[in-house]
């Protein structure tokens, strides 16, 4: 028998994970828009050139978050579209790792 899925969350899931990717592709670029435009100069000032500085580390931080809360909206997504799907995972990783290792004082049946 099979599984028929939710055609709305499907539906939800990609409009989300499509939602992530613009989000990256902003982040992008605002980056190449921002590593391709010339450098200001600081007019042999030294407070102007802390300020530059600190500008230029505001804005890194700025696409360092976006570009984590757009993989996250984009994994989220992917998530979504699979459960809706009716394909969940049936082990995490750390089930899988867990299985794996045998314990040290346990015999094997035989």
């Amino acid at each position: 028998m099979r599984i028929r899925g939710d055609w709305i969350g499907r539906l939800l899931g990609v409009a989300v994970f499509l939602l992530g990717v613009g989000v990256l592709w902003i982040v992008f670029r605002e980056a190449h828009q921002m590593f391709s435009a010339p450098l200001p100069t600081a007019d042999n000032s030294l407070p102007k050139l802390g300020q530059i500085g600190i500008d230029i580390l505001k804005k890194l931080g700025l696409l360092v978050v976006m570009t984590l809360a757009g993989s996250l909206i984009a994994n989220k997504g992917v998530q979504m579209y699979f459960v809706a799907l009716g394909v969940a995972p049936t082990r995490t990783l750390e089930k899988m790792a867990a299985q794996s290792t045998p314990s040290a004082g346990s015999e094997p049946d035989k």
